[in-house]
């Protein structure tokens, strides 16, 4: 298997035998498990296009560390900070809001599946019955930069189950700041002042909530100094990691004894959830894998390959669907089924 930081090329993907390939190579780096049970892929869709990818568990999380060791830029939006929240605190949210159970397998025609319009809207439907209509307006925010594709991410990563985190790659030395690319935040004033509210309407929801939403209002006060980029990561002299990206990640695992490894305990923001997909002769069983499942790797300028200048990074949302393999016969099943037939023989 390749290493989970090896970009993966994802042009050409209107070319249904390229999405296929290239939706296995993502599949079994986001999740291992979900690609053993896969018997293909045979949906892809990454919002914007990127040209490359870094797949992982975690997008944002993942695209502003890059900016740590490497001299490469970042652009994010608002829609970004408000999924990597949602993944961080999911196990609050649902002690909070304690969601109504449901049994629910939607289905669709597979020519409706080329439309992430059904799918988006089959998953907000779920969020509205699962958790009610104020509670969905919460968790569901618009913002002027939200688009089927992030509404869709959000409602994956609040319904789905959790993929496991795999180890993504180790840490080089910091790169100074003067030498660190551009950082851009895309969105505007309005969009701030929305997610500040939603924040506080979290915070006050639980004790718990509270705790950890007060630093994400101090991320939101601090988001456009310089200097705060500069503290976002930092190593002391036995490679001990500490700054305010560690914000994103669940506060009872930060203070977990045993020691804490930045990759494997960060929040999964990527979830499955099974559907059932009808091809013209009948429903079966298939998977959705998605959420901030990577980041981008497009290139904004000349590119030295040891340092990552000119990269321009991004967190990617999107999502795959893939058939589940059918269950195996097992042995004594397939005995049964001899010894039938031997009997059928006989009594002929």
């Amino acid at each position: 298997m390749a290493m989970m930081d090896t970009p993966i090329q994802t042009t050409n993907l209107n070319d249904p035998k390229v999405a296929a390939i290239r939706g296995a190579e993502i599949l079994q780096r986001i999740s291992p498990d979900d690609y053993k049970k896969s018997d293909g892929v045979f949906n892809l869709h990454l919002e914007g296009d990127p040209s490359q990818i870094v797949a992982s568990q975690n997008g944002f999380i993942w695209a502003a560390a890059d900016v740590f060791d490497r001299q490469s830029g970042l652009i994010f939006s608002v829609d970004h900070i408000w999924l990597a929240v949602l993944a961080q605190l999911k196990s609050y949210i649902y002690q909070v809001f304690q969601p109504r159970q449901t049994q629910e397998i939607p289905s669709f025609l597979n020519e409706q599946l080329r439309d992430k319009k059904a799918l988006v809207n089959s998953l907000c439907d779920m969020v509205l019955k699962k958790f009610g209509l104020e509670a969905a307006k919460l968790l569901l925010p618009r913002f002027s930069t939200t688009a089927e594709s992030e509404t869709g991410a959000a409602a994956l990563i609040l319904l789905g189950t959790n993929c496991q985190v795999q180890h993504h790659r180790k840490f080089n030395m910091p790169v100074a700041a003067y030498n660190r690319g551009a950082i851009i935040v895309a969105g505007g004033r309005e969009d701030w002042y929305k997610l500040r509210r939603n924040f506080e309407d979290l915070r006050n929801l639980s004790t718990e909530l509270g705790i950890a939403i007060s630093h994400h209002l101090m991320f939101l006060d601090n988001l456009l100094r310089g200097e705060f980029w500069d503290a976002m990561l930092k190593a002391d002299n036995l490679g001990r990691m500490s700054g305010w990206l560690f914000n994103f990640f669940d506060p009872r695992k930060l203070i977990q004894r045993g020691g804490f490894e930045f990759d494997v305990e960060m929040p999964s923001a990527v979830a499955t959830i099974p559907i059932r997909v009808d091809f013209g002769q009948g429903p079966m069983d298939c998977t959705v894998v998605g959420g901030l499942l990577a980041h981008s790797r497009n290139e904004s300028g000349i590119v030295n390959p040891a340092t990552f200048r000119g990269n321009r990074h991004q967190p990617t949302i999107g999502w795959l669907i893939y058939r589940d393999k059918k269950p195996e016969t097992s042995e004594t099943e397939e005995e049964m089924v001899e010894t039938e037939k031997e009997m059928m023989e006989t009594d002929d």
